[in-house]
């Protein structure tokens, strides 16, 4: 076997079998009691908020037998910091991500850090996690950043497993983990409001200066007794990826400082952003003016008399000196589109500058001021007493009282889930496109959220088409993500996939080790959240299932969109693909307290079918909703084609519907038989009676016999044609149905569309031609558009379709021809459907769920 030091010539799949070995070897070793762990940017030095306490804990004589863990990501960058400490035993440093990592990170009984630990991080039960973030927010941050919660997907999950939080002030509890990250009503621990540690260090100015000069000797700069201007930028790329366009432009602007000031008396210092503080470093006439990323930045505050500063939460930290901070924001309006800010430019505690001969002038004007404090708007007092009114110099010394003194009941601390809302868990599938995602969608526009707290899981994609479904879930829940994988060795992992095949009852399904497995999973998800309700509401594979059973939560359901035994026994050229899976899925109904049909139909066909896996009475059901307004606002306002309405006459729809038709397919560069053959289909005179389906192209859709009632209703009124959008396994043998049958161009596959309601709004009549189904979206779709809809009576059809609305035929070619004909000829009459009213009854039956008289 390879030694470990020579793990980074193999091959990277056996790397990470190795880690998973060593990481359950770990989890399973006893913590160490008086043994913390800090970190601090993932071990971009010993620096921020866990300095600060480590270093007051080292000076308190109750800590003299602990035992103290900084992870360095780097040996040779932070050599110096590694040297200070060479001659104290409890100091020991580790690599990031090394083997020496995990063991300490697993078996330390307290861990401190400012961001968060990697994906793999599972909070032991025993071990304290203290997250005291890295600085209280200007730009916008997590769940506020418009369309892009799966970057904060990593620091959710932290702050679930933390037992301790850290604020500067209540402003900064609502403003950041209650609304931004959206910890309210579900974050388990406490959050201390005592102020930030990292700023004591401000408090003796003279004792700053000096320790600046020191370190800055120490790192090979120059120290003098100047006066320091301190300009502290945040890094303003939209990846990490770009950091020389940023070094170039520091350099001009402290140039251009350096010109209009007297050097003699005044110092510009650079504290540049981590990301690029290397890259600005290696920049030779910058060489005195940059601050090492291993000075911490408070201590550079507090030797400051001027801060220039543009996004950056920092000047937060420089507000208790009551000395002057400037803004230089030259990109405003660009970064604003990018990420956004939390205050606006006239609410900063300083004049704002947008280009470089302003920001002169203001700095002038600050330093001919003979009182400095004097030279304060007063922004400055407001939002010093809304945020750093608990820094004070002695912040260190009240949050380890509060986390390792027991003291926490004297000082200020606040609790996020004392609320009377019901906490529901809702996993919502892949988020693909099909109607299980749109059924979920509408559940979550519809959901009453002042009485429920939701929690919406997936697991991570960086698909786009994923990335678009989830950019539609209602801000009002809480989107989380799984990534990563289990934590455990080779023997549980392989056991687990096993079961997963085979069924609950399956060999090993009973070990502890499955069962600890499964939990220490829950955990790393989800850290100590808990919920009332748990929701799958997908329904077809048993690993979501298998994961609800293993966390707290007073009921559990599954939902079921279709007739799921034929589902399991539906063939695919002679294959049964979702057999396996379903069956074990079907294993794991006993330790459900719900099983829930979309129908009360469906509900007693799988009450039938599926009765020999659970007792019959955690059948039922719950409708599926609608959302109306984005049906009809999606089918009236085409992409690039204003002019496309629902509703106008039969000439326009089908001008219109060829337009939309030849658009997709020319799209697709798909279905294109011969040049121009749509032409003829669709040209600007024939007004055509056009039919429209939607659905996977799959056998229980059964789009054969659909294709064969058009060519019978064709035969006698040929200016008719066929439209069916979706796509599936199905889609080759149903094209050569149609050309074998003569309808090349008269019926049309399109394919997978984003929005088909754009075609809906142009169809004639929505015909759906199925074996089976549970309650399918569309035909509630096109009944919200005024659209006449034809089904075959599959066995849930009367708790799919509201009562009197639509047509409903055998599942018969003749009979559904007969139909389609007769929609051609003659104006069929419905009862109206009243979206509104139906929705209401749909959330009432989800409610009824839940309601613990039912």
């Amino acid at each position: 076997m390879p030694k470990l030091d020579s793990a980074r010539r193999l091959p990277s799949k056996v790397k990470r079998l190795i880690k998973n070995e060593i990481r359950t070897f770990w989890q399973n070793y006893p913590i160490q009691n008086n043994t913390v762990l800090f970190e601090s940017f993932s071990g971009n030095g010993m620096l921020c908020h866990p300095e600060a306490l480590f270093r007051r804990m080292l000076d308190r004589t109750e800590f003299s037998d602990f035992k103290f863990i900084w992870v360095i990501n780097d040996f040779e960058r932070y050599s110096r910091s590694i040297e200070d400490f060479k001659s104290d035993s409890r100091v020991k440093f580790v690599k990031y991500l090394s083997f020496e990592y995990y063991k300490a990170l697993n078996t330390s009984k307290y861990l401190i850090n400012n961001v968060s630990f990697p994906t793999q991080f599972v909070k032991r039960p025993g071990q304290v996690y203290v997250n005291t973030w890295h600085g209280i927010p200007l730009k916008k941050m997590g769940y506020d950043i418009e369309g892009r919660a799966s970057d904060a997907k990593n620091i959710v999950r932290n702050f679930l497993a933390a037992d301790f939080l850290l604020s500067s002030s209540s402003s900064m509890t609502d403003s950041m983990y209650a609304k931004a990250f959206k910890m309210e009503n579900i974050f388990e621990g406490i959050v201390i409001e005592e102020g930030s540690p990292r700023t004591d260090r401000q408090f003796d100015t003279k004792a700053s200066k000096e320790e600046f000069n020191l370190r800055l000797s120490k790192e090979g700069l120059a120290a003098d007794n100047r006066e320091v201007i301190l300009y502290a930028p945040t890094w303003k790329g939209e990846s990490y990826f770009s950091p020389f366009t940023d070094a170039s432009a520091l350099q001009q602007i402290i140039k251009k400082i350096e010109s209009e000031i007297d050097t003699s008396r005044y110092r510009v210092m650079l504290k540049a952003h981590q990301v690029i503080s290397d890259v600005v470093t290696d920049i030779p006439s910058l060489k005195n003016n940059v601050i090492p990323n291993s000075v911490p930045t408070n201590v550079a505050l507090g030797a400051a008399s001027y801060l220039i500063t543009d996004y950056s939460s920092i000047f937060f930290d420089f507000l208790p000196t009551k000395r002057p901070i400037l803004f230089y924001i030259p990109d405003l309006l660009d970064y604003r589109e990018y990420r956004d800010l939390y205050l606006e430019p006239e609410d900063l505690p300083g004049p704002v500058s947008q280009n470089a001969d302003d920001l002169i002038t203001s700095l002038r004007e600050a330093i001919s001021s003979s009182d400095l404090s004097a030279s304060l708007n007063p922004q400055h007092e407001t939002l010093s007493q809304m945020y750093t009114v608990k820094d004070d110099g002695n912040v260190c010394d009240r949050v380890i009282d509060s986390i390792f003194g027991d003291k926490i009941s004297f000082y200020e601390n606040r609790r996020l889930n004392a609320t009377s809302k019901i906490k529901l868990l809702i996993y919502v599938g892949g988020m693909i496109p099909n109607g299980i995602t749109t059924s979920a969608l509408n559940l979550l526009d519809n959901i009453d959220y002042e009485k429920y707290d939701v929690t919406v899981l997936c697991p991570f994609s960086s698909n786009e088409t994923q990335q678009r479904s989830f950019r539609q879930v209602n801000n009002k829940a809480r989107l989380v993500f799984r990534f990563g994988t289990f934590n455990g060795g080779y023997i549980d992992n392989f056991l687990r996939l096993r079961i997963l095949k085979n069924g609950s009852s399956s060999f090993g399904a009973s070990f502890k080790s499955q069962k600890k497995l499964w939990k220490r999973e829950w955990h790393r998800c989800f850290g100590d959240a808990r919920f009332d309700h748990m929701i799958d509401f997908s329904g077809y594979t048993s690993f979501w299932g298998t994961l609800f059973l293993h966390g707290p939560a007073e009921s559990r359901a599954i939902w079921m969109h279709n007739d799921l035994a034929a589902d399991a026994h539906r063939s695919i050229a002679g294959n049964m693909p979702l057999k396996s899976g379903l069956f074990s899925t079907f294993s794991l109904y006993p330790k459900f307290d719900k099983l829930v049909s979309v129908s009360q139909g469906l509900a007693e066909i799988n009450a039938l079918s599926l009765e020999k896996w659970t007792d019959r009475s955690k059948f039922t059901w719950a409708s599926n909703t609608i959302n109306a307004e984005k049906i009809r606002k999606m089918a009236q306002i085409a992409d690039n084609e204003p002019g496309v309405l629902v509703h106008s006459d039969r000439a326009t729809r089908s001008r219109n519907m060829g337009n939309l038709v030849t658009a997709i397919i020319d799209q697709t560069n798909a279905l294109r038989e011969t040049p121009g053959d749509l032409d003829t289909v669709v040209g600007a005179s024939p007004t055509f009676f056009t039919f429209f389906s939607a659905g996977r192209l799959s056998p229980e859709k059964n789009h054969t016999r659909l294709i064969e009632a058009f060519r019978e209703v064709h035969e006698k009124n040929p200016q008719t044609r066929l439209v069916i959008a979706g796509d599936g396994p199905l889609r080759g043998e149903l094209q050569a149905k149609i050309t074998q049958l003569g309808l090349s161009e008269s019926a049309k596959l399109v394919g997978h569309t984003s929005n088909p309601y754009r075609l809906m709004a142009n169809s004639d009549v929505f015909v759906l031609s199925s074996d089976y189904e549970g309650q399918p979206m569309v035909l509630l779709e096109a009944l919200v558009l005024g659209l006449p809809v034809i089904t075959t009576s599959f066995g849930s059809v009367k708790g799919a379709l509201p009562p009197n609305v639509g047509t409903i035929v055998d599942k018969n070619v003749d009979s559904l021809a007969n139909a389609m004909y007769r929609h051609t000829v003659e104006n069929v009459a419905y009862e109206p459907f009243d979206a509104m009213e139906y929705n209401e009854r749909a959330m009432n039956e989800f409610y009824r769920i839940f309601d613990q008289d039912n």
